[in-house]
């Protein structure tokens, strides 16, 4: 069912041109993006403490005439000459809360991984995805079907507006933004950053670390959904995503997998989860997909964690995440 992204004869010297083919095909599923340069640009809009922890909201340039948002927590001891680890955290599917769904261990207890990881010793930085949270609301008290509405009409604006481009792409477009922030920042350590996510914040990691060298190491939780098995994932795929060939889809996510080798890549995924029922699917793509991770004799930075808690991601879980950032990311 799943093509093998490595062949039984398949050389380490061969890996380079093998996974260009694979990451233009990944591409061209993202489709054009506007033929546009952004210089890395941000401002803090507000400074307070939380959680013991001091708290930065940015806002940073994606567009010449427009703007993301994103809150930077330091850990205790970090400041400018004296940086940490950074590590980038996507949200789930949340329209309204966006990235505080991953800043507020009181409301959200097993999503904190902002203040978690802080705690710990990393600089976490947490966007609202493109046309969620204050992106979508622009801080307003809105009723759900207002809600609703407007994030309805925003896909169908975007749609009309950029109908070369896809929603995965301008996602990425806006993180690899932030990764450029990232770049300028001194009390942020140069030579990779981490990144998790759960929900659509598991499909953003696992997109980010394999189309940006820039992440040293990923975590997508309830981020992999084959589109072969996952239907309704691809009924509403982009029409270049949707294309076959050969009686196959143009990507899959063993191919996701094998661009993220050798760089360390944790899987947290349930066999319970409701919005990805077909769990033997993802052990068909993980198979496939690290023996590139083999071909360049790296076993070891390919995990895979499956659970029985659902579409979540539990206190014992989490704990394997964060000492999976420790292990790649404070060496």
């Amino acid at each position: 069912m799943f093509r093998d992204v490595v062949l039984q004869d398949t050389r380490p010297e061969e890996w380079s041109a093998v996974r260009e083919r694979i990451y233009a095909r990944v591409m061209a599923s993202m489709g054009t993006p506007l033929d546009v340069e952004v210089e890395p640009h941000y401002e803090v809009v507000e400074e307070y403490e939380k959680y013991g922890l001091r708290h930065r909201k940015i806002r940073y340039r994606v567009m010449p005439d427009e703007y993301g948002i994103a809150v930077i927590v330091l850990p205790e001891g970090v400041e400018e000459g004296e940086p940490a680890p950074a590590v980038v955290i996507a949200h789930g599917t949340d329209a309204v809360n966006g990235k505080y769904n991953n800043l507020s261990p009181d409301e959200r207890p097993n999503r904190a991984y902002a203040i978690e990881l802080a705690q710990r010793g990393f600089v976490t930085i947490t966007p609202d995805c493109y046309e969620f949270g204050e992106l979508l609301t622009q801080g307003e008290d809105l009723t759900h079907e207002e809600i609703h509405k407007r994030y309805a009409e925003s896909r169908a604006r975007f749609a009309e507006q950029h109908p070369d481009w896809s929603l995965d792409g301008r996602r990425m477009w806006d993180h690899q933004l932030l990764l450029d922030v990232l770049d300028t920042m001194d009390f942020v350590r140069p030579g990779g950053y981490g990144i998790i996510g759960n929900s659509l914040g598991g499909r953003t990691a696992i997109f980010l670390t394999a189309l940006d060298e820039r992440i040293a190491a990923g975590v997508p939780s309830c981020g992999i959904s084959p589109n072969l098995t996952n239907m309704y994932r691809s009924a509403s795929a982009p029409k270049e995503r949707k294309g076959r060939t050969g009686g196959q889809m143009v990507y899959d996510y063993q191919d996701m997998i094998a661009l993220c080798a050798p760089r360390p890549l944790l899987v947290l995924e349930p066999y319970n989860d409701a919005y990805n029922p077909y769990i033997q699917a993802n052990f068909q793509c993980y198979v496939r997909g690290q023996c590139a991770y083999q071909l360049l004799d790296k076993p070891e930075c390919f995990c895979t964690l499956t659970h029985g808690d659902g579409h979540d991601t539990t206190e014992h879980v989490r704990d394997y995440a964060y000492r999976w950032f420790e292990r790649w990311l404070k060496a």
